[in-house]
């Protein structure tokens, strides 16, 4: 047996069909954006300017009720009325020739909040919660001031344009459906969205609901987005509005302890069983978070702030300990070709300390050696060779002197004086050989004569080659 094609909605069956149709003979409608629990929405144009619109058409089984046909129609009104940018305006309205319902409003371009936090993973960060409940506010303290009140806030209804502004969408549709006396329940639209109705909206009293209201149900989305789970959790839509009508909603602390203490006060606050302990109006629930996202952005500053910081490899580091100031103070980083450990320890205070490495220590100062002792000692050296040289022995067996250069020869004189210097020597010489030869024994007959040395010279000594 074959899978059974899925049930296909007669609502959505009808909305396709009008697609390329004209209602009211200006408005043609382009594409069918989506079907929800009382009309549906198209995307549309103008036959004469071509302005891209968005057109909601009233369900058929609906259009026969003189009082949803109303109220419907009002809805446009009161979107006026509350004359705030946050607000989608009415452009046009009417019942075109076949009897259908419809409302021409602004097209918006970006997603709603339940399509932003669905992207997410079904929670969003405190800050950008914060900062969404700010816009919110923002266009409930403008409404409330016009006695409108919108009974049927959640993530569907708030769009997230793609300039980052706040609409609020559907107001009035939640009190449109109460009165119709209609026994066709659907999800959301009878009786609202279970999960962000305050207990006297879910008992029926209606005598009780006023701005309050709303900023019960604003304070259930924001304990949605913060934490991922609804206020009231239960397996049927009827045992959560039971819970509603008889739990006081937990405190976000107990769910999510981490949270900065004065987001958790809004929320807590906004959730009060009795109106009386909720806050009192938009405007201070308003001002309530601005003060929490401070708190918040301070307390992501002082995160950042005690993150260690790391020098690079050619930072200069100065000889002594230094104070970094917050405004100069930069994320610690790790490099590939740097890679440093990190110490992860939270700092004391805004002003970061780190020590610096030390210094080396200078090298001393090579001492220079006095030049006078060195050169005294160099000519005393030099005068001792000399000295050395000229007493050694003169070697008559030598080879004679090499021949005279040319340079010019010396005087007559000056050849005189050396040939006498040189007789006398050699007389000297020869009187002192034959002494010597008178006092020394006679040789023998078989010994070599040798000449005998000069008084004055010095036995060379003998060196005997070692065997290795």
């Amino acid at each position: 047996m074959g899978e059974s094609a899925p049930e296909v909605d007669e609502d959505v069956i009808a909305a396709r069909a009008r697609i390329g149709q004209t209602l009211g003979g200006k408005w043609r409608l382009d594409e069918l954006l989506g079907v929800g629990g009382m009309a549906a929405v198209y995307a549309a144009t103008h036959k004469n300017n071509l302005k891209s619109v968005a057109v909601k058409v009233l369900h058929v089984e609906l259009q026969r009720n003189e009082a949803v046909r109303t109220r419907f129609l009002r809805e446009g009104y009161v979107a006026n009325k509350v004359g705030h940018p946050g607000a989608v305006a009415a452009i046009d309205d009417g019942v075109d020739e076949e009897g259908a319902v419809y409302l021409v409003m602004e097209r918006l371009s970006g997603q709603s909040l339940a399509q932003r936090v669905d992207s997410q993973g079904g929670k969003l960060g405190v800050r950008e919660v914060l900062v969404v409940a700010e816009g919110i506010l923002d266009v409930l303290a403008a409404a409330h001031a016009q006695n409108v009140v919108h009974r049927d806030l959640k993530p569907d209804n708030v769009f997230l344009t793609g300039d980052g502004g706040v609409k609020v969408l559907d107001f009035g549709v939640a009190r449109v459906l109460e009165n119709t006396g209609d026994a066709k329940t659907r999800t959301g639209v009878v009786m609202g969205t279970p999960e962000y109705m305050p207990p006297e909206q879910a008992r029926g009293r209606s005598e009780h609901i006023d701005g309050r209201t709303d900023l019960w149900a604003l304070g259930a989305m924001m304990f949605r987005l913060v934490t991922g789970r609804y206020v009231h959790v239960a397996e049927t839509q009827n045992e959560v509005l039971l819970l509603a009508m008889t739990e006081p909603a937990k405190k976000i602390a107990d769910v999510m302890p981490s949270i900065q203490p004065k987001v958790a006060e809004v929320i807590d606050r906004a959730l009060a069983y009795e109106p009386l302990d909720r806050w009192k109006d938009a405007e201070s629930m308003r001002a309530a978070v601005k003060s929490a996202l401070a708190a918040v952005e301070e307390q992501d500053s002082k995160a950042t702030l005690a993150a260690p910081l790391v020098h690079d490899d050619d930072d200069e580091v100065d000889d002594a300990a230094t104070t970094i100031p917050v405004s100069d103070f930069v994320r610690a980083k790790t490099t590939p070709s740097s890679p440093r450990a990190i110490d992860d320890s939270p700092k004391p205070s805004l002003w970061v300390h780190t020590k610096a490495t030390p210094p080396e220590p200078p090298k001393p100062p090579q001492k220079k050696r006095p030049l006078l002792p060195i050169a005294i000692a160099s000519a005393a050296l030099a005068a001792l060779c000399v000295g050395i040289a000229y007493e050694l022995p003169k070697n008559h067996d030598a080879a004679p002197p090499p021949a005279p250069s040319t340079l010019a020869a010396p005087s007559a004189s000056v050849a005189e004086e050396v040939d006498a210097a040189a007789d006398d020597d050699a007389g000297d010489e020869l009187d002192m050989d034959e002494d010597d030869a008178a006092a020394a024994p006679a040789p023998s007959s078989t010994a070599k004569h040798t000449p005998a040395a000069h008084p004055t010279s010095r036995p060379r000594p003998h060196h005997k080659k070692r065997r290795h």
